[in-house]
């Protein structure tokens, strides 16, 4: 006899497979602080190409400007400033990054747990899928 209940959890497991599973997998295969982490650091580098990105279009396009100043303004405290100006970017940039990716880890963890079988019995129906994943 067929077991309706099974049935449709399989169907829902299914449908879930297909718009998105795997990315909710991919996310919740690592440990929380270690998936935020990897984000923050990948972040880091970003906003830190970014800004040297930016702050070199600024020397180009003020060429001129800074080398006939050069000798007279004070290069400790600009470079007290633009290190100060790069340190309030990079940690408002790596605290709304902790933030979304806290939130997507949350978020693909309960989709992950309401979607999902328990391991057991989706590996004995699935067993494809879990052999590369390990919980």
């Amino acid at each position: 006899m067929i077991n309706q209940e099974k049935v449709l959890r399989m169907t829902k497991m299914a449908s879930y497979e297909e718009h998105g599973g795997r990315k909710d997998r991919a996310v919740v295969g690592y440990f929380r602080s270690d998936y935020i982490g990897k984000q923050t650091i990948i972040s880091l580098i970003v906003i830190t190409a970014a800004f040297v990105a930016g702050l070199g279009t600024y020397l180009l396009f003020h060429f001129s400007e800074v080398m006939g100043n050069i000798y007279s303004m004070d290069l400790v405290g600009t470079a007290k400033k633009i290190l100060t100006l790069y340190l309030v970017a990079a940690v408002l940039y790596v605290a709304v990054t902790y933030v979304i990716y806290t939130v997507r880890y949350a978020k693909a963890k309960k989709r992950l747990q309401c979607c999902n079988l328990s391991r057991d019995l989706y590996v004995q129906w699935c067993p494809a899928v879990w052999s590369n994943w390990s919980v």
